[in-house]
Protein backbone atom coordinates (compact mmCIF):
# COMPACT_ATOMS: atom_id res chain seq x y z
CA UNK A 1 0.00 0.00 0.00
CA UNK A 2 1.34 3.39 -0.96
CA UNK A 3 2.62 5.46 2.01
CA UNK A 4 1.49 8.71 0.40
CA UNK A 5 -2.17 8.51 1.31
CA UNK A 6 -4.19 11.69 1.81
CA UNK A 7 -4.39 12.58 5.51
CA UNK A 8 -8.18 12.07 5.59
CA UNK A 9 -7.98 8.51 4.19
CA UNK A 10 -7.43 5.48 6.43
CA UNK A 11 -6.95 1.86 5.35
CA UNK A 12 -8.98 -0.95 6.93
CA UNK A 13 -8.89 -3.45 4.05
CA UNK A 14 -9.12 -3.40 0.25
CA UNK A 15 -10.57 -5.36 -2.62
CA UNK A 16 -8.40 -8.15 -4.04
CA UNK A 17 -6.55 -7.14 -7.21
CA UNK A 18 -8.50 -9.72 -9.25
CA UNK A 19 -11.89 -8.35 -8.17
CA UNK A 20 -14.29 -8.35 -11.13
CA UNK A 21 -14.80 -4.59 -11.03
CA UNK A 22 -11.21 -3.62 -10.29
CA UNK A 23 -10.36 -2.45 -13.81
CA UNK A 24 -13.08 0.23 -13.58
CA UNK A 25 -10.72 2.12 -11.29
CA UNK A 26 -8.23 2.86 -14.08
CA UNK A 27 -6.88 6.40 -14.28
CA UNK A 28 -8.79 6.89 -17.53
CA UNK A 29 -12.12 5.96 -15.96
CA UNK A 30 -11.51 7.88 -12.71
CA UNK A 31 -10.71 11.06 -14.65
CA UNK A 32 -13.88 10.77 -16.75
CA UNK A 33 -15.98 9.99 -13.69
CA UNK A 34 -14.60 12.89 -11.66
CA UNK A 35 -15.20 15.34 -14.49
CA UNK A 36 -18.78 14.12 -14.94
CA UNK A 37 -19.55 14.20 -11.20
CA UNK A 38 -18.42 17.81 -11.00
CA UNK A 39 -20.21 19.12 -14.08
CA UNK A 40 -22.80 16.72 -15.52
CA UNK A 41 -26.43 17.75 -14.98
CA UNK A 42 -27.39 14.23 -13.78
CA UNK A 43 -24.95 14.20 -10.84
CA UNK A 44 -25.53 17.82 -9.91
CA UNK A 45 -29.33 17.42 -9.90
CA UNK A 46 -29.12 14.16 -7.96
CA UNK A 47 -26.99 15.82 -5.27
CA UNK A 48 -29.50 18.64 -4.93
CA UNK A 49 -32.33 16.09 -4.69
CA UNK A 50 -30.53 14.10 -1.96
CA UNK A 51 -29.82 17.15 0.18
CA UNK A 52 -33.38 18.42 -0.17
CA UNK A 53 -34.99 15.10 0.77
CA UNK A 54 -32.65 14.49 3.69
CA UNK A 55 -33.87 17.84 5.03
CA UNK A 56 -37.51 16.78 4.47
CA UNK A 57 -36.83 13.80 6.76
CA UNK A 58 -35.43 16.01 9.52
CA UNK A 59 -31.72 15.54 8.83
CA UNK A 60 -29.49 18.59 9.08
CA UNK A 61 -25.82 19.49 9.54
CA UNK A 62 -23.82 18.54 11.51
CA UNK A 63 -25.48 15.09 11.51
CA UNK A 64 -23.09 12.19 10.94
CA UNK A 65 -23.39 10.41 7.58
CA UNK A 66 -21.75 7.12 6.64
CA UNK A 67 -21.66 6.89 2.83
CA UNK A 68 -21.18 3.20 1.97
CA UNK A 69 -19.81 2.51 -1.50
CA UNK A 70 -18.97 6.19 -1.86
CA UNK A 71 -16.81 5.70 -4.97
CA UNK A 72 -14.95 8.86 -5.92
CA UNK A 73 -16.91 10.95 -3.42
CA UNK A 74 -19.57 12.70 -5.51
CA UNK A 75 -22.28 12.60 -2.81
CA UNK A 76 -19.84 12.65 0.11
CA UNK A 77 -18.20 15.87 -1.09
CA UNK A 78 -21.55 17.59 -1.67
CA UNK A 79 -22.93 16.71 1.76
CA UNK A 80 -19.65 17.61 3.48
CA UNK A 81 -19.76 21.06 1.86
CA UNK A 82 -23.23 21.50 3.35
CA UNK A 83 -21.83 20.87 6.83
CA UNK A 84 -22.63 17.19 7.43
CA UNK A 85 -19.93 15.13 9.13
CA UNK A 86 -19.30 12.60 6.38
CA UNK A 87 -17.33 9.37 6.36
CA UNK A 88 -17.10 7.66 2.97
CA UNK A 89 -16.30 3.96 2.64
CA UNK A 90 -15.20 2.14 -0.50
CA UNK A 91 -12.90 -0.71 -1.51
CA UNK A 92 -11.22 0.93 -4.51
CA UNK A 93 -8.14 2.93 -3.59
CA UNK A 94 -7.94 5.01 -6.82
CA UNK A 95 -11.55 6.14 -6.32
CA UNK A 96 -10.98 6.96 -2.66
CA UNK A 97 -7.86 8.98 -3.44
CA UNK A 98 -10.04 11.12 -5.69
CA UNK A 99 -12.74 11.35 -3.01
CA UNK A 100 -10.29 12.36 -0.28
CA UNK A 101 -8.78 15.11 -2.44
CA UNK A 102 -12.11 16.61 -3.50
CA UNK A 103 -13.56 16.55 0.05
CA UNK A 104 -10.76 17.36 2.52
CA UNK A 105 -13.39 18.16 5.17
CA UNK A 106 -14.69 14.57 5.08
CA UNK A 107 -13.10 11.31 6.25
CA UNK A 108 -12.65 8.20 4.12
CA UNK A 109 -12.05 4.54 4.89
CA UNK A 110 -10.65 2.02 2.43
CA UNK A 111 -12.57 -1.17 3.21
CA UNK A 112 -13.88 -4.17 1.29
CA UNK A 113 -17.50 -4.23 2.47
CA UNK A 114 -17.71 -7.92 1.52
CA UNK A 115 -15.67 -8.49 4.70
CA UNK A 116 -18.49 -7.06 6.81
CA UNK A 117 -19.21 -3.82 8.60
CA UNK A 118 -17.89 -4.65 12.07
CA UNK A 119 -14.87 -2.31 11.64
CA UNK A 120 -17.31 0.54 10.95
CA UNK A 121 -19.30 0.15 14.17
CA UNK A 122 -19.19 3.08 16.58
CA UNK A 123 -20.55 3.54 20.08
CA UNK A 124 -24.17 4.56 19.79
CA UNK A 125 -24.23 4.32 15.99
CA UNK A 126 -24.35 7.01 13.34
CA UNK A 127 -27.22 9.33 12.37
CA UNK A 128 -27.52 8.48 8.67
CA UNK A 129 -26.26 5.69 6.42
CA UNK A 130 -26.39 6.22 2.66
CA UNK A 131 -26.35 3.64 -0.13
CA UNK A 132 -26.39 5.87 -3.19
CA UNK A 133 -26.59 3.79 -6.37
CA UNK A 134 -25.03 0.81 -4.63
CA UNK A 135 -27.45 -2.08 -4.04
CA UNK A 136 -28.21 -2.57 -7.74
CA UNK A 137 -24.63 -3.91 -8.02
CA UNK A 138 -25.07 -6.56 -5.32
CA UNK A 139 -26.05 -10.23 -5.45
CA UNK A 140 -27.46 -9.97 -1.91
CA UNK A 141 -28.86 -6.44 -1.43
CA UNK A 142 -30.88 -7.53 1.61
CA UNK A 143 -27.66 -8.39 3.46
CA UNK A 144 -26.20 -4.98 2.64
CA UNK A 145 -29.35 -3.25 3.88
CA UNK A 146 -29.35 -5.21 7.14
CA UNK A 147 -25.68 -4.41 7.71
CA UNK A 148 -26.28 -0.73 6.95
CA UNK A 149 -29.17 -0.65 9.42
CA UNK A 150 -26.93 -2.16 12.11
CA UNK A 151 -24.61 0.87 11.87
CA UNK A 152 -27.36 3.36 12.78
CA UNK A 153 -28.31 4.77 16.13
CA UNK A 154 -31.92 4.08 17.19
CA UNK A 155 -34.12 6.41 15.14
CA UNK A 156 -31.39 6.93 12.53
CA UNK A 157 -32.03 7.07 8.79
CA UNK A 158 -31.06 4.57 6.11
CA UNK A 159 -31.39 6.25 2.71
CA UNK A 160 -30.36 5.43 -0.82
CA UNK A 161 -31.00 5.56 -4.54
CA UNK A 162 -31.24 2.95 -7.28
CA UNK A 163 -31.70 3.04 -11.05
CA UNK A 164 -35.31 2.35 -12.03
CA UNK A 165 -37.31 0.72 -14.83
CA UNK A 166 -36.08 -2.47 -16.48
CA UNK A 167 -37.50 -0.96 -19.68
CA UNK A 168 -34.40 1.25 -19.62
CA UNK A 169 -32.02 -1.71 -19.31
CA UNK A 170 -29.17 -1.62 -21.81
CA UNK A 171 -25.51 -2.40 -22.42
CA UNK A 172 -24.69 0.58 -20.22
CA UNK A 173 -26.17 -1.26 -17.22
CA UNK A 174 -24.25 -4.42 -18.08
CA UNK A 175 -20.94 -2.56 -18.27
CA UNK A 176 -21.73 -0.67 -15.06
CA UNK A 177 -22.12 -4.00 -13.24
CA UNK A 178 -25.83 -3.62 -12.49
CA UNK A 179 -27.78 -6.74 -11.55
CA UNK A 180 -31.11 -5.04 -12.29
CA UNK A 181 -33.00 -1.78 -12.42
CA UNK A 182 -35.66 -1.61 -9.70
CA UNK A 183 -39.38 -1.03 -9.95
CA UNK A 184 -41.21 0.50 -6.94
CA UNK A 185 -43.01 -2.76 -6.12
CA UNK A 186 -39.86 -4.85 -6.11
CA UNK A 187 -37.96 -2.28 -4.08
CA UNK A 188 -40.86 -2.11 -1.60
CA UNK A 189 -40.77 -5.90 -1.13
CA UNK A 190 -37.02 -5.80 -0.53
CA UNK A 191 -37.13 -2.95 1.97
CA UNK A 192 -40.18 -4.34 3.80
CA UNK A 193 -38.24 -7.58 4.38
CA UNK A 194 -35.57 -5.77 6.43
CA UNK A 195 -36.38 -6.21 10.12
CA UNK A 196 -35.53 -3.52 12.63
CA UNK A 197 -36.58 -0.57 10.52
CA UNK A 198 -39.75 0.87 9.08
CA UNK A 199 -40.11 2.07 5.54
CA UNK A 200 -40.70 5.80 5.27
CA UNK A 201 -40.87 6.35 1.52
CA UNK A 202 -39.99 5.25 -1.97
CA UNK A 203 -40.01 8.11 -4.47
CA UNK A 204 -39.34 8.26 -8.22
CA UNK A 205 -37.17 11.09 -9.48
CA UNK A 206 -35.54 12.23 -12.73
CA UNK A 207 -38.91 11.61 -14.40
CA UNK A 208 -38.27 13.90 -17.36
CA UNK A 209 -35.22 11.86 -18.33
CA UNK A 210 -37.13 8.62 -18.95
CA UNK A 211 -37.84 9.15 -22.69
CA UNK A 212 -34.36 10.58 -23.30
CA UNK A 213 -32.63 7.68 -21.54
CA UNK A 214 -34.80 5.15 -23.34
CA UNK A 215 -33.80 6.62 -26.70
CA UNK A 216 -30.14 7.01 -25.78
CA UNK A 217 -29.92 3.43 -24.49
CA UNK A 218 -31.46 2.07 -27.69
CA UNK A 219 -28.71 3.80 -29.65
CA UNK A 220 -25.81 2.40 -27.60
CA UNK A 221 -23.75 0.08 -29.79
CA UNK A 222 -22.44 -3.05 -28.12
CA UNK A 223 -18.68 -3.06 -28.13
CA UNK A 224 -15.80 -4.73 -26.33
CA UNK A 225 -14.22 -1.52 -25.04
CA UNK A 226 -16.19 -1.03 -21.82
CA UNK A 227 -14.02 1.91 -20.76
CA UNK A 228 -14.73 3.79 -23.99
CA UNK A 229 -18.47 3.19 -23.66
CA UNK A 230 -18.40 4.33 -20.03
CA UNK A 231 -16.51 7.49 -20.93
CA UNK A 232 -18.97 8.28 -23.70
CA UNK A 233 -21.88 7.79 -21.30
CA UNK A 234 -20.18 10.16 -18.81
CA UNK A 235 -19.57 12.89 -21.38
CA UNK A 236 -21.00 16.27 -20.32
CA UNK A 237 -23.50 17.71 -22.85
CA UNK A 238 -22.85 21.12 -24.41
CA UNK A 239 -23.19 23.86 -21.80
CA UNK A 240 -26.65 25.22 -22.78
CA UNK A 241 -28.17 21.72 -22.85
CA UNK A 242 -26.43 20.71 -19.63
CA UNK A 243 -27.67 23.84 -17.84
CA UNK A 244 -31.23 23.48 -19.18
CA UNK A 245 -31.54 19.84 -18.12
CA UNK A 246 -30.19 20.55 -14.63
CA UNK A 247 -32.65 23.42 -14.25
CA UNK A 248 -35.52 21.23 -15.47
CA UNK A 249 -34.65 18.49 -12.96
CA UNK A 250 -34.52 21.01 -10.12
CA UNK A 251 -37.95 22.31 -11.16
CA UNK A 252 -39.21 18.74 -11.26
CA UNK A 253 -38.08 18.23 -7.67
CA UNK A 254 -39.69 21.51 -6.57
CA UNK A 255 -42.97 20.25 -8.08
CA UNK A 256 -42.59 16.86 -6.38
CA UNK A 257 -45.70 17.15 -4.11
CA UNK A 258 -47.91 17.62 -7.18
CA UNK A 259 -46.12 15.09 -9.37
CA UNK A 260 -46.59 12.38 -6.72
CA UNK A 261 -50.31 12.53 -7.42
CA UNK A 262 -49.66 11.28 -10.95
CA UNK A 263 -48.34 7.80 -11.85
CA UNK A 264 -45.23 9.08 -13.60
CA UNK A 265 -42.21 6.75 -13.41
CA UNK A 266 -38.72 8.05 -12.77
CA UNK A 267 -35.36 6.96 -14.11
CA UNK A 268 -34.25 6.57 -10.47
CA UNK A 269 -35.83 5.74 -7.12
CA UNK A 270 -35.09 7.22 -3.69
CA UNK A 271 -35.80 5.22 -0.54
CA UNK A 272 -35.69 5.90 3.19
CA UNK A 273 -36.08 3.74 6.28
CA UNK A 274 -35.89 4.70 9.94
CA UNK A 275 -34.29 2.38 12.47
CA UNK A 276 -36.64 1.32 15.22
CA UNK A 277 -35.84 2.78 18.65
CA UNK A 278 -34.25 0.66 21.30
Amino acid sequence: MSPSLPPNLRVLSSLPSDHSGFDLSSDRFVHALHRAEEGHFWYRARNAFLARHLAFLGASPPDRILDLGCGSGCVAAHLARLGYRVTGVDGHLPLLRCAAQRAPEASFLLHDLAQGVAPLQTDGGTDIVGLFDVIEHLDDPALALRQALSLLRPGGLLVGTVPAMMALWSQVDVQAGHRLRYDPEGLHRLLASISGGWLLEILPFHRILVPMIWLQRRLVVKENDAAATSERNLAIPPAPINWALEAALRWEDALHPWLCRMPLPGASLWFALRKEPG
